[in-house]
């Protein structure tokens, strides 16, 4: 037991931050989660986008109007929000 939590902690830090950005954008962090449906969205050369995958990044870039460099990839899914295009991020990095 104690070398599951040990071997799943390495693997947690391990991945949590890329620091291999490539194809940055610089945006900022934007908490909608008054609005309904929404929450965490990254807002870049005047348009809004809706990552699906922001949780598996560190948790202390979550901050308001946090500036970021990201890389992301299109992904296709619907979205309850619906303020932006939805993403899968494959970089994030405080700036």
């Amino acid at each position: 037991m104690k070398w599951i939590s040990i071997i799943s902690l390495a693997l947690l830090v391990s991945c949590s931050k890329s620091t291999s950005c490539t194809s940055i954008i610089k945006g900022k962090l934007k908490n909608l989660t008054g609005l309904d449906g929404c929450g965490w969205v990254i807002e870049a050369n005047g348009k809004t986008f809706e990552p699906v995958n922001l949780g598996e990044f560190d948790s202390t870039l979550l901050n308001e109007n946090q500036q970021i460099y990201f890389s992301y990839e299109s992904f296709a899914v619907g979205s309850i929000c619906m303020v932006g295009e939805t993403i899968q991020l494959k970089c994030v990095e405080k700036r």
